[in-house]
C-alpha cells in the first residue's frame, strides 16, 4: 500500500473516531436505552463466540512454532524449547476460549430456564462452568482436530516459506498480546459502569471520557470489539494478495458487527466499543508498519 493511501486512510478512520466520540459524549445513555434488547439472539451468538481472534490467533502462532520447531529437531535445545513454547502458548490459549463459550453458552441456557432474558450473563467473571471432565474432553478433542489441519498445512510448506510464518507468527503474536495489555489496563483504570450494571435511577453512568479509577467495573473500552478488530490480524497469514485482502475487509465487518452486538446486548456503551476498534486498529497499523520496516522482503510472506 502506497504511503499516501495510508495517510489518507489512517486520516479518514481518526476522523470518523473523533465525530463518533463526540455523538457519543452526548448520545451514549440515549443510544442504550433506545437500543437495547437483552434477549437478542444476534448479540447472545457475538457475545459467546465473537473473541475467537484473541485466542485463535494465538493457538495458530504457537502451532506454526510448533511446526517450526519440528522441522529444525536436529537443534535439540532450541527446537524442543520452542516446540514445548508453541504447545503451551496454543493448548492454553484454546483451553481458555473453550471455557469462555461454554460459560456464555451455560449462563444463557441458565437465563432462559429462569425466565430471564437470554443475553443478560456476566461479562466480567465466569459464572457457569462445564464439569472438569467435559471441559478436558472437549478442550483436548479440539485441539487434535486443529493441531492436525494447521501441521498438515505447515508440512505442505518448504523451509523458506515456513520461516516466513514464523516471522509472521511472532508480530501477530505480540500484537495481539499488546491490544489486550493496553484494553485490560484501560479497563481496570477507567471503572466505567456497563449498561446492564446500571442502577434504576442511572445516576451512576458517567461520559467516557471520565475515568473512575479501578472499582470493579470495566465497561470502557470494550474487549469483545477489541477481539472482534483483531481479526483483521488473521490477513497477515495470506499468501495471496487477493485473498490477504478479502480477510483485511472482513476482519474490518466483523470488528463493525461485533462492537455493534455489544451495544444491542446492553454490554456496552456505543463509545466503549468505537475506541475500542478504532485503538486497536491504531496497534495493528503500527505493528503491521513494524513488521513492514524491520523485515526484509526475502522474509516477507
Amino acid at each position: 500500500m502506497e504511503e499516501s493511501t495510508k495517510k489518507k486512510l489512517f486520516g479518514t478512520a481518526a476522523l470518523i473516531c473523533v465525530v463518533l466520540l463526540a455523538i457519543a459524549s452526548f448520545g451514549d445513555l440515549a443510544i442504550s436505552n433506545t437500543v437495547i434488547n437483552y434477549n437478542s439472539a444476534v448479540g447472545t451468538v457475538f457475545q459467546t463466540f465473537g473473541e475467537f481472534p484473541v485466542y485463535l490467533i494465538f493457538v495458530l502462532c504457537g502451532e506454526i512454532a510448533m511446526a517450526y520447531a519440528l522441522r529444525h529437531s536436529e537443534e535439540k535445545l532450541f527446537a524442543g524449547t520452542l516446540f514445548i513454547g508453541g504447545f503451551a502458548l496454543s493448548a492454553w490459549q484454546l483451553k481458555q476460549y473453550l471455557n469462555e463459550i461454554s460459560s456464555y453458552a451455560l449462563s444463557a441456557l441458565k437465563n432462559i430456564h429462569a425466565g430471564k432474558p437470554m443475553g443478560l450473563a456476566n461479562s466480567d467473571a465466569a459464572t457457569v462452568k462445564l464439569s472438569a471432565g467435559a471441559a478436558l474432553i472437549l478442550w483436548i478433542v479440539v485441539y487434535v482436530i486443529i493441531t492436525l489441519l494447521v501441521q498438515y498445512w505447515m508440512g505442505k510448506q518448504d523451509n523458506d516459506q515456513l520461516t516466513r510464518y514464523l516471522i509472521v507468527a511472532v508480530f501477530a503474536s505480540l500484537t495481539v498480546w499488546f491490544a489486550l495489555e493496553v484494553n485490560l489496563a484501560l479497563k481496570d483504570y477507567w471503572g466505567r459502569v456497563r449498561p446492564y450494571e446500571l442502577n434504576a435511577s442511572q445516576k451512576d453512568f458517567t461520559p467516557w471520557f471520565h475515568p473512575n479509577g479501578v472499582n470493579g467495573h470495566k465497561s470502557f473500552p470494550s474487549g469483545h470489539s477489541m477481539a472482534g478488530t483483531l481479526c483483521i490480524v488473521f490477513s497477515w497469514f495470506a499468501v495471496q494478495t487477493k485473498l490477504r485482502k478479502r480477510l483485511w475487509i472482513t476482519g474490518i465487518v466483523y470488528a463493525i458487527l461485533l462492537a455493534l452486538s455489544r451495544v444491542l446486548i446492553g454490554a456496552h456503551f456505543f463509545s466503549d466499543v468505537t475506541f475500542s476498534v478504532f485503538l486497536t486498529a491504531t496497534i495493528i497499523f503500527v505493528m503491521r508498519e513494524l513488521y513492514d520496516r524491520l523485515v526484509s522482503d526475502d522474509l516477507k510472506l
